[in-house]
């Protein structure tokens, strides 16, 4: 099940977006997805408040009393691997969608075939995404960790942690070799990479990386080595401009 939420303040618009998945349903048999409206960045927020996340979220940059992409940015706050795709009727706003790692940007009035095409190519990524796991031993048997709820691991001990978006934490057994072999596997997809000798990080929940380390989504900091400075910051920015937004 894909869940989605539309949010717009412009109740016809927001009618019009609930036609047009409805019709998307119609057309794509066997795609199983559901939808919430809500009317604006305050509602949306409470039901995000009560751990009720979305797998997508298409959401009005101009919305009465609210800033779409600051939307997005505290949405981040609760929802760390959701999608976010934007509605505006001007391009104007298409590179700070980039703060809230929005995945698309479509200019409105909404066209049915350029929607359905960035829903088809969303809902791929979601399909791999959930098909894409990493098994971890840890004490109480073997525990299958979704790619995307990894944000970050690190060296504590001899057991390395897995810190997830839901803010738990995946402690893994004894290690036998080095942290490097250990890890090896994760760091053969490109949205992981080490930033320390006893770090890594998902790319996808990184915010700023700098001189005095890496700034995550949520608000955690990592350090991040001298030494491994250039190769995380280019591997940062290609894989934010390697997948950019859906753009119309």
């Amino acid at each position: 099940m894909i869940k989605i939420a539309l949010c717009d303040g412009d109740a016809m618009q927001l009618a019009h977006m609930e036609a047009l998945l409805q019709d998307y349903r119609l057309h794509r048999p066997g795609t199983d997805l559901t939808s919430a409206s809500f009317s604006s960045a305050i509602a949306l927020l409470e039901h995000l408040r009560l751990k009720n996340t979305f797998d997508l979220y298409f959401l009005d940059v101009i919305m009465p009393g609210a800033d779409g992409i600051e939307l997005g940015l505290n949405i981040r706050e609760f929802d760390q691997g959701g999608h976010i795709v934007y509605l505006a009727f001007s391009p104007d706003f298409a590179v700070d969608s980039y703060r809230a790692r929005a995945s698309g940007y479509l200019i409105k009035p909404l066209e049915k075939n350029r929607l359905f095409q960035v829903l088809d190519e969303i809902l791929e990524r979601l399909a791999r995404e959930r098909r894409a796991f990493l098994t971890v031993k840890t004490q109480d048997g073997f525990r299958r960790l979704p790619l995307r709820s990894i944000v970050y691991g690190e060296l504590a001990g001899r057991r390395i942690q897995y810190h997830l978006t839901d803010g738990s934490v995946v402690k893994g057994m004894s290690l036998r070799g080095s942290f490097q072999d250990a890890v090896r596997p994760l760091l053969a997809h490109r949205r992981f990479v080490l930033c320390t000798a006893s770090f890594f990080v998902n790319l996808a929940f990184v915010e700023v990386a700098g001189p005095s380390g890496l700034k995550l989504t949520g608000g955690s900091a990592l350090p991040l080595s001298r030494a491994l400075r250039a190769e995380v910051t280019s591997r940062w920015m290609d894989y934010c401009f390697g997948e950019e937004p859906l753009n119309a």
